[in-house]
């Protein structure tokens, strides 16, 4: 019996990786990381496969100096601030939020970025009051793709793994679905990147993700 939904956010909920890589590329640029066409272009490359991980995880794939890396995820965090009005819903998820609580689910998010982050969008959005809990990576020791982030997700809102259905964009939200046995759903606004890893099922946007949901109700 499905009780509970765990969303990413970013890609999944908000149109924001674009937003995302460009704040990485701007953080490099300021700390003299990228020099030239050829270096942004490489690095921009590595950002897209790293998107979904948490931000420090992100610096340190770029940089292995662990001071070097803290720094460059906290320049990239003030930059991505500028921009967070910038990040908006993907079509139809108010309405299909909406449709989740009607139909009694409890959601939740679990984002790779932190609360404070999570919060302040989905104040932007209006979509706060359909959303239970919510989980940032500052809130959790293992970040994604560890599962721990979406247990703590599922703790706050009372569903136990094999109840819940997890829906992501990136194989960092499959992987850890997958682990602790939940319905995984991966959502492919644009596309998806090939991996090993496999969801349960594929959705091209959130209507799907929701028939989805009806039907492993109603089975």
């Amino acid at each position: 019996m499905i009780k509970g939904v765990v969303f990413d956010l970013d890609g999944t909920l908000v149109d924001s990786v674009e937003i995302h890589v460009s704040a990485w590329l701007e953080a490099c640029k300021a700390m003299g990381l990228v020099k030239d066409d050829v270096e942004e272009m490489n690095m921009e490359n590595l950002i897209r496969k790293l998107v979904g991980l948490a931000p420090i995880d992100i610096a340190y794939k770029i940089v292995s100096n662990s001071e070097l890396a803290k720094k460059l995820a906290e320049t990239k965090q003030r930059i991505y601030l500028t921009k967070i009005e910038r990040v908006k819903l993907f079509p139809n998820v108010e309405k299909s939020l909406e449709t989740l609580k009607k139909m009694d689910m409890k959601i939740a998010i679990a984002s790779s970025v932190s609360s404070n982050i999570i919060k302040r969008i989905l104040e932007l959005n209006n979509i706060a009051n359909y959303i239970d809990a919510y989980v940032g990576s500052d809130e959790v020791s293992k970040r994604k793709p560890e599962p721990d982030i979406f247990l703590k997700a599922l703790e706050k809102i009372s569903v136990k793994p094999s109840e819940a259905v997890i829906v992501g964009d990136t194989e960092y939200d499959i992987i850890p679905a997958n682990k602790i046995n939940a319905i995984s759903i991966q959502i492919c606004w644009k596309q998806c990147l090939e991996t090993n890893t496999k969801p349960n099922f594929y959705a091209k946007n959130i209507e799907e993700v929701i028939e989805i949901i009806k039907k492993l109700i109603n089975k």
